[in-house]
């Protein structure tokens, strides 16, 4: 007897037209830009972030009269905070940056990576060395004052270092015009996007603390 293979079915089915290289291509865009497997609006809303945050970094520069290669930076800058303000605050990105086995060192050298405050100073009249450094150590203290802290106080802590960096920042630090959405920007994407787990590992550990509860010999 002959036998058919049924219809395909389910997300295969979905996926069967757009998995040309095309398709593959923007799939592999989204997941270097978002993290595994976003969504469409994940991946959109990183995207407009993005490019309306390098927009307004790049006007302000122009405004200012700040050389070409000064504009050029900030703008490149600007793409990454803007768009990573977005992007670490997606569940795609907490799949890949807080994923298990993914420690205190691994977010705090995450923060560490991000030295665009120098590249800053190197190019930017008015943006001085102390600056950046005083901006990089800012960050850092404060996404180690967020990872340090127990789970269920990391968001306000996180939104506490920002809110109170942000403005330290602002008032203390001489920072051009042109780069004034600097610092609040980068302790966005830094703390309140990168270094807080999500919804998805706060669940998994509560789910975790309650079956302990069940356990015979477990909390009551």
């Amino acid at each position: 007897m002959k036998h058919t293979r049924p219809p395909a079915s389910g997300p295969a089915a979905v996926r069967g037209p757009r998995s040309g290289p095309l398709a593959r291509t923007l799939r592999g865009l989204a997941t270097a830009l978002v993290g595994p497997d976003p969504s469409p609006g994940e991946t959109a809303a990183t995207l407009v972030s993005a490019a309306a945050g390098a927009a307004l970094a790049v006007g302000a520069c122009l405004a200012a009269g700040l050389p070409a290669a000064a504009t050029a930076v900030t703008g490149v800058v600007a793409l990454d905070f803007f768009g990573g303000a977005a992007a670490t605050s997606t569940a795609a990105a907490k799949r890949r940056y807080h994923a298990p086995g993914r420690a205190f060192r691994h977010h705090l050298g995450f923060v560490a990576l991000h030295v665009q405050p120098f590249a800053l100073a190197l190019f930017v009249p008015g943006f001085d060395w102390w600056t950046a450094t005083a901006l990089y150590l800012l960050a850092l203290g404060c996404a180690a004052a967020v990872g340090l802290a127990p789970l269920p106080l990391r968001p306000p802590v996180a939104f506490c270092a920002t809110a109170t960096g942000s403005a330290a920042a602002l008032l203390l630090l001489p920072v051009p015009d042109a780069l004034s959405w600097l610092a609040p920007v980068m302790l966005v994407k830094l703390l309140l996007g990168h270094m807080l787990p999500g919804a998805a590992r706060g669940a998994a550990e509560r789910g975790a603390h309650g079956t302990e509860e069940g356990r015979p010999g477990g909390e009551a």
